[in-house]
């Protein structure tokens, strides 16, 4: 199978075919949370995946003095929360013996809350009044079950794109990159470690110390923060060495390694990468033309 050929299909979950927020159940919450597990374990852990420049954090076996929970949290940035869980309340057992109950109960919450201005805490869904608000809480869960079906489907037929990531960008076309005449030739805007220059729309940066690593940074159209992917070599003691891609959302904030699963970021990546190379060999013809 050829990943570029066929990069984003879906599997299980897509926005045109799934259910609104306010007929979600319990099972169906616990269900997604399960599809996407890459642990595979029962104790309580959380994986972070990203859907555009929004983390979406999947929740198992959360636990606290209310219950366990299952689901998912999807942050837009610094401005608000979604979270979508299947809650067992934790009630002692006298009281289930007095109530005629044999298990706990579940409920689903989903809640709204508001991360730029303090004074506005968490909301149910249930009790949003603004049908604007609304809406966009459901696109919100729509782009949420189109990343999902992407991710499965790259699950259920082994990573097709990272597998192609790994095995085409190699720790020789890296440095290759690294090592271009652009960069000793041009003066460099410094990025922390790293030095690049600004080419058409991508900034393209590499690190002084010689390792293969570069920083692709791109201004996102829709909120403005200049985002960044970061392409870096990991030398192992045994084995071979792999292809370690990180995204950094916005310029202020650290890289967070991405998921086999992040088939949209994989494919953009490996996509600015190929177009990193391109623009850089236009750049040097054109500078040995001039000459």
């Amino acid at each position: 199978m050829d990943a570029t050929q066929t990069p984003l299909q879906k599997l299980y979950y897509a926005a045109d075919n799934t259910l609104p927020l306010s007929q979600l159940d319990e099972e169906k919450i616990c269900q997604i949370a399960r599809d996407l597990d890459s642990v595979s374990s029962e104790k309580e852990h959380y994986v972070t995946g990203w859907m555009g420049l929004n983390s979406v954090v999947l929740v198992r076996s959360y636990q606290n003095k209310r219950g366990s929970a299952d689901g998912l949290v999807m942050t837009r940035g610094n401005h608000y929360r979604l979270s979508v869980q299947s809650v067992v309340f934790r009630i002692p057992k006298p009281l289930l013996w007095v109530t005629f109950r044999r298990r706990p109960r579940t409920m689903k919450v989903i809640t709204y809350n508001r991360l730029d201005t303090p004074q506005n805490g968490m909301q149910q869904y249930q009790n949003i009044l603004e049908p604007e608000l609304k809406e966009r809480l459901e696109a919100d869960w729509r782009d949420l079950n189109d990343y999902l079906g992407m991710a499965c489907w790259q699950r259920e037929n082994n990573n097709p794109l990272w597998q192609a990531l790994q095995r085409d960008i190699s720790a020789d076309r890296l440095l290759l990159l690294c090592k271009h005449p652009v960069f000793s030739s041009r003066k460099m805007q410094k990025e922390g470690e790293f030095a690049g220059l600004w080419q058409k729309d991508i900034f393209i940066a590499h690190r002084n110390d010689g390792a293969a690593a570069i920083l692709l940074s791109w201004k996102d159209p829709q909120t403005g923060d200049v985002a960044s992917y970061l392409f870096e070599i990991l030398a192992k003691n045994t084995g071979p060495t792999r292809l370690r891609l990180s995204l950094r959302p916005r310029k202020q904030e650290k890289f967070y390694p991405l998921n086999p699963f992040d088939a949209q970021h994989l494919f953009d990546a490996r996509q600015l990468f190929e177009r990193a190379e391109s623009v850089l060999e236009s750049s040097a013809d054109s500078s040995h033309h001039q000459r």
